[in-house]
């Protein structure tokens, strides 16, 4: 039997959630968690409601100040970003201490760090619901509470997240050189395929226009959206081509030129996948969309934990996944995107003839953000 574990949680900026499904056995290892998934199981879409605040620790605990000699990355620290205890030396309780600290505040000779759990002292609800899906062996239910917070962005986008050498790229030569050759192949497992379709197709409604921006052969729209009108926007021709589901294509390198070539509220909603690590001026991006958007229509972006990392901007593989939905929600803030979400979903099995799966039994991990216009 499967469970799914959720953090419903709200965050000055936007509301969030965050699911992992786990096997009926991992929540054996805290009897609480058993305890209260007992009413769930064997009934179809039953759930149960209890306050999360025991499992979001440590809490309650000082900020810190320690000396800029006890970081012990190689990177230099950044204000408002989030670091293992690892990385700070008097802080670590032990070589690999992963757990998430924040760091507030750099001066040149002292760093102020947040050791609380990044969602302590919130009022985030764990709710368990049985769950058809499969989960994979071995996924243990305290990984939920790794990572949730930190999707809470920083004030300051450029000095936090996008710094000038945050914006560098292994492969700096043009982009139509990387793009110039078609890969019809999917960058993603397709139980974590499935899983964006079915995001999306909550934002879908017939007879709506579309906009795929950064698209390919694949849309990752639902089977039922047929009537919709789609446009996409892509980097190479043959890939747009081979795409049945989009009724007009344009080849466009937004990192060229970011102006998207349509009128102001031309389309319902933009989705973009699997595509925002590879931009490199986002905000110049966001703004067109929003743009283009109606009023009241939506942006959604999702990624997983796989790209081109030689395309990607650095910064993007310097952070924790759940840091990357903290920029893509900074982003959509500046932009003036209102009504921010965001969404992950973990633990899912991956399909038994995925090509991978010799290397990782759980399915890619779905990361999403939206915002309205």
């Amino acid at each position: 039997m499967a469970i799914e574990a959720s953090l419903l949680w709200q965050s000055k900026l936007a509301s969030h959630c965050d699911r992992l499904l786990v096997a009926d056995s991992a929540l054996l290892a805290d009897g609480r968690w058993a305890r209260a998934a007992e009413p769930v199981h064997d009934v179809e879409n039953a759930s149960v409601e209890l306050d999360a605040m025991p499992w979001l620790q440590p809490a309650g605990q000082t900020v810190v100040e320690l000396p800029v000699s006890q970081f012990r990355l190689s990177t230099l620290p950044v204000a408002g970003r989030f670091y293992p205890r690892m990385a700070f030396a008097s802080l670590a309780q032990s070589p690999r201490d992963m757990r998430a600290t924040h760091l507030l505040e750099v001066t040149a000779d002292v760093l102020r760090v947040d050791p609380d759990h990044p969602l302590a002292g919130s009022d985030a609800k764990l709710v368990f619901r049985s769950e058809p899906d499969e989960p994979t062996r071995g996924v243990r239910m305290i990984e939920l509470f790794d990572g949730p917070g930190m999707q809470v962005p920083a004030q300051v986008v450029g000095t936090t997240y996008l710094q000038p050498h945050s914006m560098a790229r292994q492969d700096t030569a043009p982009d139509a050189l990387f793009y110039a050759e078609a890969r019809m192949t999917h960058h993603l497992d397709a139980v974590c395929r499935a899983e964006i379709s079915t995001l999306y197709a909550r934002f879908l409604k017939p007879g709506q226009h579309v906009l795929d921006l950064m698209s390919s052969w694949v849309s990752h729209l639902p089977a039922s959206s047929e009537a919709l009108q789609v446009a996409g926007l892509g980097m190479n021709q043959a890939e747009l081509d081979a795409n049945p589901r989009l009724s007009e294509r344009v080849v466009q390198d937004l990192n060229l030129d970011a102006v998207l070539p349509w009128p102001d509220a031309q389309f319902d909603v933009v989705l973009c996948t699997a595509s925002i690590e590879y931009l490199h001026d986002p905000a110049a991006v966001l703004a067109q969309v929003r743009r283009v958007l109606k009023t009241d229509g939506v942006f959604v972006v999702t990624f997983s934990d796989r790209w081109f990392p030689t395309k990607a901007i650095q910064v993007w593989s310097e952070l924790h996944p759940f840091e990357r939905l903290g920029l893509v929600l900074a982003l959509l803030r500046d932009a003036g995107f209102n009504n921010l979400h965001s969404e992950t979903r973990r633990g899912l099995k991956r399909p038994e003839d995925d090509k991978y799966i010799d290397q990782r039994l759980t399915s890619d991990p779905v990361f999403a953000a939206w915002g309205f216009a």
